[in-house]
């Protein structure tokens, strides 16, 4: 794979091109004067998403995405069980000993989400491998019983398309999730789940939930099948609505609360997450929507290894936010709010009702509603780091729509990065 690449179209970049009488995409690292001057007018990112409007001011789109994603959990629990159904029924009969979760930025997230999860409810091997290296590093693998499941909200990104493809070559099933109908990804894969988020703007918000959601049921499918501990299955199940649930309940009560503490820090550096399980998941998913959104560095950490990495930037200018995990795991998860407290690092806990054993431990605590198993709380967390992150991007002065390509050396970065037709 090349950035030279060029094997889709987006619909921004032919309408810009044909606009500008332009017949064939600029090479890679080449910003002609013609879409220096469309970004110039309108920030990169509105045009990219196609977004019907440019927001100077909260509120953004983005927080609009936000709200609306309890809505959406429960149109794909009540619309795509048969499209869930025939996919695990195609993994099932595949005979299949091995799934690889793959995908790109938050893709790479939601495929390690499924590695975790998915592995658990179905009882199959699962591994996540980030697209450029499942293309370059393909490991060796037994193709007639192994699966190789994309992520991407586009359905455009190059590095997993090459990825998808190459595992297709090898003779691989392979299966797209996306949220763009139609995408390059789908016509590349033996079958695939959509579910239509149409972002208005903004980094990946409700495809990310919504992802994960599809991959959650497409694993309990997978456990029925194969004959998975029914009664936990049944369970969980019966469970997944109350994510809807606990998510409105959170965005209605909770959302002034968390303004305020995104304005108290709107100075701080930089932010460390702990989580474990399955929200290592939300821990780094939840780094990269506090980056995009408030302009910071942020890092992930599992519990065991905050102690052996970070200890020596503890400080002042950090904070330091902690998830709740299980009564097994949070004592070490509690270790590490106090080890952050001790060196004068601010401190945040985010747990659920009834698991709140940590919140002791924290200068400040983000509250959710309880009533669902760990293996489910992915789904509603990530609301609580696009909001924190939006909240606090508001009082820095940034845009949270526009992943900062309203500046243009940013804007630039990111043609350079992804030249028209990669992603």
């Amino acid at each position: 794979m090349t950035k030279e690449k060029t094997t889709h179209m987006p619909r921004w970049a032919e309408s810009i091109m044909k606009k500008h009488g332009i017949s064939e995409p600029p090479p890679a690292g080449v910003v002609p004067d013609w879409l220096r001057a469309e970004v110039e007018k309108t920030p990169l990112w509105y045009i990219i998403r196609e977004a019907k409007e440019v927001r100077h001011a909260h509120p953004y789109l983005l927080v609009e995405e936000l709200r609306k994603q309890p809505t959406q959990w429960r149109e794909i629990i009540g619309t795509l069980a048969p499209a869930i159904g025939a996919v695990a029924d195609a993994i099932v009969a595949r005979g299949t000993r091995e799934i690889i979760f793959t995908g790109c930025g938050s893709a790479f997230f939601t495929a390690m989400h499924g590695e975790f999860v998915v592995e658990r409810l179905a009882g199959i091997r699962c591994r996540a491998v980030e697209s450029f290296e499942l293309l370059r590093y393909f490991p060796d693998v037994d193709p007639a019983h192994t699966v190789v499941v994309a992520h991407s909200g586009t359905g455009g990104s190059i590095e997993t398309r090459d990825a998808l493809q190459e595992a297709r070559n090898r003779g691989c099933l392979t299966v797209a999730i996306v949220n763009t109908p139609g995408s390059p990804l789908e016509g590349l894969a033996q079958h695939s789940l959509c579910y239509e988020t149409a972002q208005g703007c903004g980094p990946c918000i409700s495809v990310i939930s919504t992802r994960i959601l599809m991959q959650t049921l497409l694993g309990f499918e997978l456990g029925r099948r194969l004959g998975r501990d029914p009664a936990r299955i049944s369970t969980l199940h019966s469970q997944i609505e109350r994510c809807a649930e606990i998510g409105e309940a959170f965005l209605n009560t909770q959302e002034a609360s968390v303004r305020s503490l995104a304005e108290r820090h709107k100075d701080t550096a930089s932010f460390f997450l702990v989580g474990t399980g399955p929200n290592y998941f939300s821990a780094r998913e939840g780094t990269l929507k506090i980056e995009e959104e408030s302009i910071c560095v942020s890092k992930a950490y599992r519990p065991g290894d905050f102690h052996h990495d970070v200890i020596s930037i503890l400080g002042p200018t950090n904070c330091t936010i902690a998830i709740a995990g299980n009564e097994a795991t949070n004592p070490r998860i509690a270790d590490c709010l106090d080890v952050a407290c001790a060196a004068e690092s601010g401190t945040i806990a985010v747990v659920f009702d009834g698991n709140d054993s940590i919140a002791s431990h924290a200068e400040q605590v983000i509250r959710l509603e309880s009533g669902i198993d760990e293996l489910l709380t992915p789904i509603p967390l990530t609301l609580v780091f696009q909001l924190f992150g939006y909240y606090r991007g508001v009082a820095r002065g940034f845009n949270p729509d526009a992943l900062r390509t309203d500046y243009w050396p940013n804007a630039k970065a990111w043609i350079t990065a992804f030249p028209i037709g990669t992603h």
